[in-house]
């Protein structure tokens, strides 16, 4: 999910850059660039959080994945030291 995540957003972020070009190429004015900066801007941004949101779940799977090896980790070491009790 993590990696859909970073793909659409940059998706998102790229094309509306080239949105954004090819807006300002007919005219290179000022005035149509702030004109096009209020739906422009947002766009961009949004593909931006939703790469760094992507990237944060896959760094969050990592950690789970880590910490259930080092719990399985320290339940072995726990066994092993404990000898079983006997009544």
């Amino acid at each position: 999910m993590g990696t859909f995540l970073e793909f659409l957003g940059g998706v998102i972020a790229i094309g509306t850059l080239a949105l954004l070009a090819m807006t300002l190429i007919p005219s290179l004015d000022i005035r149509t660039l702030l004109a096009v900066l209020p739906w422009a801007f947002p766009a961009i941004a949004g593909g931006l959080i939703l790469v760094a949101f992507g990237s944060m779940l896959d760094h969050l799977a990592a950690i789970r994945s880590a910490a259930e090896q080092q719990a399985e980790i320290f339940q072995k070491l726990l066994d092993r030291r404990a000898p079983p009790k006997t009544e």
